[in-house]
């Protein structure tokens, strides 16, 4: 009878296990289907993104905080709505996202070159020594090696703050090329691509770009609450952005591992606390515009639903898909107590090889609320087994999750045992 009950036990465990993944995979294959357009702020991806988070919340009876759950948000982007790009003798049309990208700052332009000599640069000290009033309305050169793309965004920045703006700037070099979001709209258009097609002429390039500014475009961000058994006033608060980098044309960024994993633990955790409430609150914090400059982080910490000094301790999620070489803990350091917590509990149970304690970091969406005094790491997974990053690669195709059942434990014990 007792190796039945035990088996019973055994089989119930594992049910839920399998269900808790399932359901991760779900959240996951949802958020990076094509019909969320890159959860961004071209054909409403946003909008549907929030749309699917509070539908899986209502649906699991987790409390709704705000306007139904929602807290709206003004974001000032730049969407670049197309891109082409014809290159050399052959008058080659390149691929979108896996041969060629466009800054998201680009503005709208129609750009042809002919038998062009451009500016090429590929040193720090050729950065230096340039005259740069000669690069007004001219081509320029960069190649990723010796100089990183930051470096290349702030010579540009320099340029234009001085009323330089040449006719194009293109970025080569990449092996694969990684898009980011623009926030404001340049004068002039970068280009980026892959490998080094242009040496010392241009024979020919004709690119169109169609952007659309967009200063004042209103998004959400998500709460949700589950009540405290015993300590209802104290909350652990659970943060993870559920916004990416949208769309151009018809090639979208899904966005897997940034951040449709963390989106889906949140989802998961709030599907479990739902049906096993814990003796605090626990607060989930879906937030828009992180790809953009933590915009939604701070409205929600600047605007708070809760009372933000009733905070034990915050989670901010981002990029948890992955794990067989670890957790990293950024603020890891400054909270140390919390830190070393999350470490004894993994050794206890062996789920992860090593929790990383890293230093302070305003890197994500964790900060606002550091800034006004909560107590919060922010925590990612890594692993060898899956390295796509903000390209069109980060599909989710290979991303297993196969640490999410192990991760989930090791917040939901610290939420046991945080005092």
């Amino acid at each position: 009878m007792r190796k039945i009950c035990f088996l019973v036990l055994l089989l119930v465990g594992f049910s839920s296990f399998s269900q808790s993944y399932n359901y991760a995979i779900y959240c996951k294959d949802t958020l990076t289907s094509p019909f969320m357009a890159g959860r961004a702020y071209q054909d409403q991806g946003d909008r549907r993104a929030a749309d699917f988070i509070r539908g899986e919340l209502t649906k699991n009876k987790v409390e709704l905080l705000g306007d139904n759950g929602f807290q709206p948000v003004e974001i000032c982007v730049n969407n670049i709505k197309d891109a082409f790009l014809t290159l050399g003798k052959e008058k080659k049309t390149l691929q979108l996202g896996e041969e060629f990208l466009v800054a998201g700052f680009s503005p709208s332009c129609n750009v042809e070159l002919n038998n062009v000599k451009p500016f090429v640069f590929s040193t720090k000290a050729s950065l230096d020594k340039i005259k740069r009033e000669k690069l007004a309305s001219k081509t320029l050169v960069f190649n990723i090696g010796e100089l990183s793309y930051y470096d290349i965004v702030v010579f540009l920045r320099k340029l234009s703050a001085e009323g330089i703006n040449p006719q194009l700037a293109i970025v080569q070099g990449y092996d694969k090329i990684q898009y980011s979001i623009g926030r404001n709209s340049w004068q002039f258009p970068l280009l980026q691509l892959s490998g080094k097609p242009i040496e010392k002429k241009i024979d020919y390039l004709a690119l169109s770009i169609e952007a659309d500014f967009q200063p004042h475009y209103q998004s959400q961000n998500v709460w949700a609450r589950v009540e405290g058994t015993k300590y209802p006033d104290s909350t652990f608060v659970f943060v993870s952005h559920y916004d990416h980098l949208g769309k151009i044309g018809q090639t979208y960024f899904p966005g897997a591992n940034d951040n449709a994993s963390g989106v889906s633990v949140l989802l998961d955790l709030a599907k479990y606390y739902a049906s096993n409430p814990a003796e605090c609150s626990i607060v989930f914090i879906f937030v828009t515009g992180e790809e953009i400059g933590l915009v939604g982080s701070t409205a929600a910490a600047e605007n708070p639903l809760i009372n933000l000094q009733k905070v034990k301790f915050l989670f901010n999620l981002d990029m948890v898909g992955t794990g067989s070489t670890g957790v990293a803990v950024i603020n890891g350091q400054k909270e140390r107590r919390a830190g070393e917590l999350l470490q004894e509990i993994n050794s206890e149970n062996h789920w992860f090889s090593k929790v990383v304690l890293g230093e302070e970091s305003c890197n994500s969406d964790h900060c606002p609320f550091v800034q006004k005094g909560v107590a919060a790491h922010f925590l990612f997974t890594y692993g060898c087994e899956y390295n796509e990053y903000h390209s069109v690669h980060d599909n989710g195709k290979e991303l297993s999750f196969t640490k999410h059942i192990d991760f989930c434990n090791l917040l939901k014990e610290f939420v046991r045992r945080y005092k």
